[in-house]
């Protein structure tokens, strides 16, 4: 069991699920301002591949919160 795994199984608020999305989300906005002003092709590949990854984070995130319920 992952250290976070552990936070998610004893949070029965849901308050670090929360946080935990929040911040995924912050993460996203800031690559997608990043990639919305335009940057060199290797910046975009780099910021694209951050993105999709945020994106598949909270997509776990969703699915294990989900399977816990």
């Amino acid at each position: 069991m992952t250290d976070l795994e552990q936070i998610l199984d004893n949070d029965p608020t849901g308050a670090e699920v929360k946080k935990l999305k929040e911040t995924l989300f912050q993460a996203q906005n800031s690559v997608k301002r990043k990639l919305d002003q335009g940057c060199n092709p290797q910046q975009y590949q780099l910021l694209t591949k951050q993105h999709e990854a945020y994106i598949a984070a909270q997509a776990v995130l969703e699915q294990y919160v989900s399977q816990q319920s």
